[in-house]
């Protein structure tokens, strides 16, 4: 159903035409016709501002973060953006009496499929999630190394999750790990 969904809803432009919400905090979805900006400035960026984010970070960690973005372009390959859900982790699937999948609660804009899939592969996976994946697969191929593009495109929500205050499971040092590489003093 989502590998379809992706498949059938391509756009030329990344966004929506208004904003919207994940969580209680705006969600920017000015249209933008450039995949890496949009994800960068709308996606990730868009985050530091906030005063439990801020707090979370130092100046260095904020800059590597703006490093990252700054990098997208060679991390993410091109694609097309497609409608997805955007706030799509398991606690969002349910099913209907007849057991039919259901998507609920989204936060809904063109953005890249991959997206959505890091949601569902970085939070936490029910045991069935791997058949999930390969029928994707067979369905929308990914191109190659998506498996480790999740953490960056996963990025989005934990820097939510941070500015929700909900983070009670280690977002912040998920945070760091995934920027561990775009501090300065770890560039060569």
């Amino acid at each position: 159903m989502l590998a379809t969904l992706h498949m059938s809803t391509a756009s030329e432009r990344f966004g929506w035409h208004r904003d919207g919400w994940l969580g209680r905090l705006r969600q920017d979805n000015t249209w933008e016709t450039d995949g890496h900006t949009f994800f960068g400035e709308r996606r990730i960026l868009r985050w530091l501002p906030e005063p439990l984010v801020e707090a979370a970070f130092n100046r260095e960690e904020r800059q590597a973060l703006e490093r990252l973005c700054a990098a997208l372009p060679e991390l993410v390959p091109p694609q097309p953006p497609c409608l997805t859900h955007g706030d799509l982790w398991q606690e969002n699937v349910v099913a209907t009496s007849d057991g039919a999948p259901v998507l609920i609660d989204p936060a809904v804009s063109y953005n890249w499929p991959e997206v959505d899939l890091s949601m569902l592969w970085c939070s936490p996976r029910a045991a069935a999630s791997e058949r999930f994946f390969a029928v994707y697969q067979e369905i929308a191929p990914l191109q190659d190394g998506w498996e480790e593009r999740m953490p960056i495109l996963h990025l989005r929500e934990l820097l939510s999750v941070i500015a929700h205050d909900d983070d009670d499971w280690g977002a912040v040092e998920a945070v760091r790990k995934i920027i561990a590489p775009f501090r300065r003093s770890c560039v060569s």
